[in-house]
Formats: C-alpha cells, sequence, structure tokens
C-alpha cells in the first residue's frame, strides 16, 4: 500500500459524507477493499474515501488497523537486514590492486615468471603440493580483456556480497571458495590443465547469494528452486561464453559458494556482517593468505618474481 504520510490519511468529516482516507488511486483501491471485506459502504472518488457519517468511526477504526498491520510489509530478508550497518567494504581498493598487480605480471606468455610461478598447473598441484596456486592463480589475468571483464562483473557482485556477509568474511570466503573450486575443477580431470583468472572466485560469490537464501528449504520447494535456478541462469548467462572460457571452474565454484551461502547462514556468521573487528580481522587475515600464497610461490619458482 503506498502511503508516504499515513498520519495524515484519516480526515474530518464534510457535511454529507465523512471523508477517512485520502492519497494514490492504489492506496484508496486498497483502502476500499478493506471496507468492503467489513461490509461498510462508501464511495471513491479520485482523490478521496468517503462514508456515510454513522459508519465513520469504525471505518477510521478498520484503516487504522489495516495500516498497522501492512506498516513494513514485505518483511526484508534476514540474511539482508544488517547491509546498511555494515562497514563500506573495500571494493575498489581490492579491483584496483588487481589492476596494479596486471601492471607488474603483464599478460600470460610463454616463459611469464609470474604464470609459471602462480598460474593453476594442475601436475604441479596434484602431484608436488603446490596448493598455494589455487589461490595465486585467482589474482592472475591473461591479458587486459579478461581482466577488465572479471572487474566490471566481479567488482559488482563481490561489493553486493561483501555488504551482505561483511567485508572481511567476504574476502576470506572468495578466497576459500575461489581455490577449493580451483581444486575441484583440476581433480576431476584426467589430463594436465592449467588456467588463471578472478572468475572463478566471482561464480563463487553468484553461488553464495544462491545458498544464503537456502535457509529454511523446508519450508516450500521454492525456496530451493528459485535461488538456484537464479543462479543457474547467471551461470549459463556469463560462464559458458568465450573461446577460453573454464567452464568446469565456474561450475565447481558457483557449487563451493552454494554450500558457503548456506554454512554462512546455518553458522550465524551473517549475523556479524557489523562487527566492525571482527571484520578488519577476517579481512587482514584474507591479505595475509595472499601475500603468504605469493611467497611461496617465489619461493618455489627457479627465476625471480620481481
Amino acid at each position: 500500500m503506498e502511503n508516504e504520510h499515513p498520519e495524515q490519511c484519516l480526515l474530518n468529516d464534510t457535511d454529507e459524507f465523512s471523508v477517512v482516507t485520502q492519497g494514490t488511486t492504489s492506496h484508496l483501491a486498497a483502502c476500499s477493499l478493506v471496507l468492503s471485506a467489513m461490509g461498510i459502504d462508501h464511495r471513491q472518488t479520485k482523490t478521496s474515501l468517503l462514508v456515510p457519517p454513522e459508519f465513520s468511526n469504525e471505518a477510521r477504526r478498520q484503516l487504522r488497523a489495516y495500516q498497522m498491520e501492512n506498516s513494513n510489509w514485505p518483511p526484508v530478508p534476514s540474511w539482508l537486514q544488517k547491509q546498511k550497518q555494515t562497514p563500506p567494504p573495500p571494493t575498489l581498493l581490492m579491483i584496483g590492486g588487481l589492476f596494479l598487480f596486471y601492471q607488474m605480471t603483464g599478460s600470460w606468455q610463454p616463459g611469464n615468471p609470474w604464470f609459471e610461478a602462480g598460474a593453476i598447473d594442475s601436475t604441479h598441484i596434484l602431484e608436488q603440493g603446490q596448493w598455494w596456486r589455487l589461490i595465486t592463480a585467482l589474482s592472475l589475468h591473461a591479458d587486459g580483456m579478461h581482466l577488465l571483464g572479471n572487474c566490471l562483473i566481479g567488482g559488482f557482485m563481490v561489493h553486493l556480497l561483501c555488504k551482505t556477509v561483511g567485508y572481511g568474511s567476504g574476502w576470506l570466503l572468495l578466497l576459500l571458495t575461489g581455490a577449493l573450486g580451483n581444486l575441484i575443477n583440476i581433480a576431476v580431470r584426467s589430463t594436465t590443465h592449467h588456467s588463471v583468472g578472478f572468475s572463478t572466485a566471482v561464480f563463487a560469490a553468484i553461488g553464495m547469494f544462491s545458498g544464503l537464501q537456502l535457509k529454511n528449504p523446508k519450508n516450500s520447494p521454492l525456496n530451493i528452486i528459485i535461488p538456484l535456478g537464479a543462479g543457474a541462469g547467471l551461470l549459463a548467462f556469463l560462464g559458458t561464453e568465450g573461446k577460453q572460457t573454464d567452464l568446469g571452474a565456474h561450475l565447481f565454484g558457483f557449487c563451493c559458494g552454494i554450500m558457503a551461502g548456506l554454512l554462512t547462514n546455518l553458522t550465524g556468521l551473517v549475523k556479524a556482517a557489523d562487527k566492525y573487528v571482527l571484520q578488519r580481522i577476517f579481512f587482514i587475515v584474507a591479505l595475509a593468505l595472499i601475500s603468504l600464497c605469493w611467497w611461496l610461490a617465489a619461493a618455489n619458482s627457479p627465476v625471480t618474481l620481481m
């Protein structure tokens, strides 16, 4: 019901009829339905709703009750209620960091030491235990267009995620789910696989939004079908085009994100979105994890990265 000033909607009597409310067409239509349901005779003009004087008190009482019952409807989803209270996410800082890092690494070419040390390489990861590649690869991009696409789409999705679950929780979950998605992607393949890019984490973020809405899946099958269908639609629309698109990484990142979103709700972590100290700790841990992985990559690289 549209009613910007409910305290002004109940007005005084006229000579022949009592004006019980004024407002927009949709507001009057809703109030008319209320009075009709209660069997109160009334008339509707372009701007007012009128009733015979003997019914005015009862009509006003019913409309007040209706306004009170619907003043906060529809309710805000529980996982979004904390959104406005969260500290501002450092999205531009982190996305800008990817651009600056690309200026150091350059594009993916044979012999590029950054990609030799940090790209996804299934042989080095699965056989030599170089697990840090699962995370360092998220910060590498094949070329400028690859970087731009991930930053534009990823920046928007990551910003929304951080506003929902907290910027520290958001970035830490992105790294962990992105790494897990990369690991599953190479584990299920029978051939050697190489890849780079932040997109695995971007689709993990999309999956987390779907998982966050699975808080009460037993209430209705639609609670499962709608969020999963929406996430799958974004995956199909954004994650399957392009000759060099790593569909497996996108798919497994999305699936890991769903599980992370569900666990975030079940563990109550989403309620800590506005805990400034905790979010700062999580964010520092995320930065430390990235730094540690690149330190390990440099320590195990046969060439100097700088």
